[in-house]
């Protein structure tokens, strides 16, 4: 992992401030107070948000309401940003949503869901991630320059605690822990089990006897068997000998029923014979009467006749139109001579006219009243010839009117002759027809007669056999009502049987879960055993073995580092077996409250960086390796022991090593310094 650059937005003593970090060896060179450590603070809160050692109310500008930091690092060839946010709101400062960006493919999300991102990312252990310390990235990249004095101030129990999470060691006594819950919840369950089977012996002796019943019942009903087949033989040779006599009777049914239906049937056709017969002498009468009556009479051709009556008809709608037209012209001539009158009156009596009222002389009366008189004359002459034409049509329309009704009187003569032949025909077809039926009915008496002489001969034949049935049946009756009793007898066992057998199985299926269950008590004391006998030790074992390895490594490291930083061989440094630093100081131990400021730094320093190589090398997969930010490792150094931290730095060997530091000297071996001041309560980047 290597820091690009970084964004603060309304982040402590900054509004609004950029960084780009290089590569190599980088010093935040400024006063104390100028916001050097702000800047760690806003990587640690981009990278694992707000905690309790890094509180979101510590972090957002007092007085502004909305904050932000991004990072941007690259780690393992991937391009990556990461962003967080702060809010002010009225329960107080909370962090906001944000969002992780790896080569340009965005994914946002919840402080919580970002941070198990970065932790996978980085490579730390996952269950950090519900975690509130990130104590692998305090005590391998950034250690705030107190932390590292904190822990070796605290007692050893907390101090061992810390450096089993760091170490990922604590899991082995969570182990033994949970090892011992399981034990004990293996002995409750023992217990359980132990009541769960105290009665399964009891239960074996029980299915046995409910065996035994079994058998009994099994006995009686191979004893029923053989009874029960001899009735069953019995039952079905009274069955089909009743099948055969019912077959008997039967018929015997259907002929008597068809007897009764050829009686009705013979009386019916005698009733139809003797009522056609005077039906027939009826119709015979009746047609000698109008054979009589129609003798010399032909059928005459009506349509010929209707042909002449629809001629006489046209001709008088056609006499009468002409009569109506001459009516008309009469009456159009009355309104002229009316129109004529008048307008001789009306001239006459003017004296001017009208129209250009002039004078009206004598000689233009005179013209007009003999002009319309002219015309008087000459319509009066064709009243009197439309009147003579009117009386000439009317006369010819009255004979036309009279000719018709004798032809329509004629029609309707013909139309009865005509009416009473075809009434003659049709009585002679039902004559003919009667005398058809008539044969048919004589007929069908003698098939009648013939039928009923077949099956009296064959009525006689089964009167047998209804006192047969009765005899048979009563067998029959007496049969099936052993061959009941059998099976009752044998229903009433099966069902007691299979009662039985339904609390066998329930048994069988009690003591199976019982034998599993006393199997598995068997399994659990031999568990229990296992892990207290062997497991637990063996976690034991394993810590102490880790816990060993872990301790001559760091120890190696702590005194290496020390006699880096301080070249005096009266004062050194070793780990004891609860990781606590023992100090020695011309030949005697002395406590680290005691030591000038530059040596507590120094002890501080080498813990810190002892530890992380110690956490590097064992805790697999962490992608922080080539980096280190050292937050004012130097604090109480004199100025030789400045000139030590260039050999630290060439000790550490890391891609990129960020120090905060106040201290010019480390100006001079460092490959790049960034200055960080602050005016007005405001910090920014020089």
């Amino acid at each position: 992992m290597l820091l690009k650059s970084v964004k603060l937005n309304n982040i402590r003593s900054y509004t609004n401030a950029s960084l780009e970090f290089p590569k190599g060896s980088v010093l935040l060179a400024g006063d104390i107070g100028a916001g050097k450590s702000s800047i760690l603070l806003a990587i640690e809160f981009a990278l694992f948000g707000a905690k309790t050692e890094l509180p979101a109310s510590s972090l957002l500008r007092h007085g502004k309401n909305e904050g932000s930091a991004e990072l941007n690092f690259e780690l393992e060839g991937k391009d990556i940003v990461i962003k967080r946010t702060l809010k002010r709101g009225k329960n107080g400062i909370s962090q906001g949503s944000g969002y992780v960006i790896v080569n340009d493919i965005k994914k946002e999300g919840m402080h919580e869901e970002l941070k198990a991102d970065v932790i996978g990312l980085l490579g730390y252990p996952k269950e950090l991630a519900s975690k509130g310390k990130d104590l692998v990235y305090r005590y391998t990249v950034y250690t705030p320059q107190e932390e590292m004095k904190k822990i070796l101030l605290e007692g050893k129990e907390t101090r061992l605690e810390t450096l089993r999470k760091v170490f990922n060691i604590d899991k082995y006594k969570r182990v033994r822990e949970n090892a011992s819950i399981f034990v004990r919840s293996i002995k409750e369950k023992r217990r359980e089990l132990e009541g769960f089977i105290s009665d399964l012996e009891l239960k074996k002796k029980e299915k046995e006897g409910l065996l035994n019943e079994i058998l009994d019942l099994e006995r009686k009903l191979v004893e029923n068997k053989p009874r029960l087949e001899k009735i069953k033989i019995a039952v079905a040779q009274n069955r089909e000998s009743i099948r055969n006599i019912e077959g008997k009777i039967s018929r015997l049914n259907r002929i008597k029923m068809e007897l009764e239906v050829l009686d009705v049937e013979l009386k019916n056709r005698l009733a139809s014979r003797e009522k056609n017969s005077k039906e027939a002498e009826r119709i015979e009468k009746e047609i000698r009467e109008m054979e009589e009556e129609l003798k010399g009479k032909e059928k005459i051709d009506v349509e010929k006749l209707r042909a002449e009556i629809r001629d006489n008809e046209k001709q008088i709608d056609s006499m009468g139109r002409s009569i109506r037209e001459t009516i008309n012209k009469a009456s159009e001539l009355n309104l002229e001579i009316k129109k004529s009158r008048e307008l001789k009156d009306k001239v006459i009596s003017l004296s001017k006219c009208p129209l250009c009222e002039q004078d009206v002389s004598k000689e233009h009366k005179h013209f007009i009243n003999e002009r319309e008189r002219a015309k008087l004359e000459e319509f009066e002459e064709k009243i009197k010839d439309y009147a003579g034409r009117e009386i000439e049509e009317e006369t010819k329309l009255r004979k036309m009117r009279e000719n018709l009704m004798l032809l329509r009187r004629k029609e309707s003569s013909l139309e009865l002759i005509n009416l009473k032949i075809r009434n003659l025909g049709q009585k002679t077809n039902n004559r003919n027809n009667l005398l058809n039926e008539q044969e048919a009915i004589k007929k069908d008496i003698g098939r009648i007669n013939v039928r009923k002489i077949e099956l009296n001969r064959e009525l006689q034949e089964l009167i047998g056999a209804e006192k047969e049935y009765g005899q048979i049946k009563e067998k029959f009756e007496l049969n099936i009502n052993q061959e009941r009793k059998l099976e009752l007898e044998n229903n009433s066992l099966e069902k007691e049987k299979e009662g039985i057998s339904k609390i066998i199985a329930s048994l069988e299926k009690d003591i199976g879960k019982k034998t599993e269950a006393k199997d598995k008590c068997s399994y659990l004391g031999q568990m229990q055993n296992w892990i207290e006998e062997f497991f637990t030790n063996l976690m034991g074992s394993m810590e102490r073995h880790v816990m060993l390895q872990v301790y001559r490594e760091f120890n190696e490291l702590l005194k290496s580092w020390f006699n880096i930083l301080i070249e005096d061989e009266t004062i050194s440094v070793r780990l004891d077996d609860e990781f606590t630093p023992v100090i020695e100081q011309n030949g005697y131990e002395t406590s680290f409250e005691n030591l000038s400021g530059g040596e507590r730094t120094s002890v501080a320093l080498s813990y810190r960086l002892a530890l992380n190589k110690v956490i590097n090398d064992i805790v697999s997969g962490i992608k922080t390796k080539d980096i280190i930010i050292l937050d004012e490792p130097t604090d109480g150094f004199s100025s030789e022991q400045l000139d030590k931290v260039r050999d630290v730095l060439e000790q550490l060997n890391m891609k990129q090593v960020i120090i905060v530091s106040h201290e010019s000297k480390i100006e001079s071996f460092v490959d790049n310094v960034i200055r960080v001041g602050k005016q007005e309560n405001i910090s920014s980047i020089i």
